[in-house]
Order: structure tokens, then sequence, then C-alpha cells
């Protein structure tokens, strides 16, 4: 609530879907807080780890594309629905897979 107060956002607002400018700061805000956090927690997590931990790399790195394209879309989350497509999904795991 401090934040949505912060922003300069209602309750209101969201339950209406109003898709304001207050609203976008508020998620690039939200956004940036989530981006620092799969930053941080990947930073942690010790290299002879990241094997054992592929499947939540696999569904870190789908979700941080997840947010990316929402934050593409400007945030459009009170009106429509953003997905990444299953083969694209595929793609990001298997990348991740590999590489970790």
């Amino acid at each position: 609530m401090d934040e949505l107060k912060e922003y300069g956002v209602t309750a209101a607002d969201i339950l209406n879907a109003n898709h304001t400018e207050s609203f976008v700061r508020l998620m690039r805000f939200q956004a940036e807080r989530a981006r620092r956090c799969y930053d941080e927690a990947l930073a942690l997590l010790p290299p002879e780890d990241r094997h054992a931990q592929r499947p939540g790399l696999m569904m870190a790195a789908i979700y941080r594309a997840l947010l990316d394209e929402i934050a593409g879309d400007g945030f459009q989350v009170l009106r429509q629905r953003t997905a990444l497509t299953p083969l694209r999904k595929l793609w990001i795991a298997w990348r991740t897979w590999v590489t970790a």
C-alpha cells in the first residue's frame, strides 16, 4: 500500500484497469526490483550448485523473459495477458540447461 501511495496509484485504479502513467512508473519500479532479486539470487548460487539447480534456473530464466515481455508491452497487465510461446519457453529452458 505504501508503494501504491508513493506512486499515486489507487486500489480503484487497479480494480478498474486504469492504465495510467503512475501505474507504469510503479510497474517499472517493481520490474527493476524483480530483476535485482534475480541477479542477487544468481550471484549467491555457488558455481558447484548450478548443475543441481538447473530446473530452478530454467524457471527463473523463463520468468525473467516474461518480465521483459511485460515491460516491452508497456506493462499492459491490467488489460491483457502477456505470455511466451511454448517454443520460446522450450528454447529458454534448453539454453539454460546446457549453460548451467
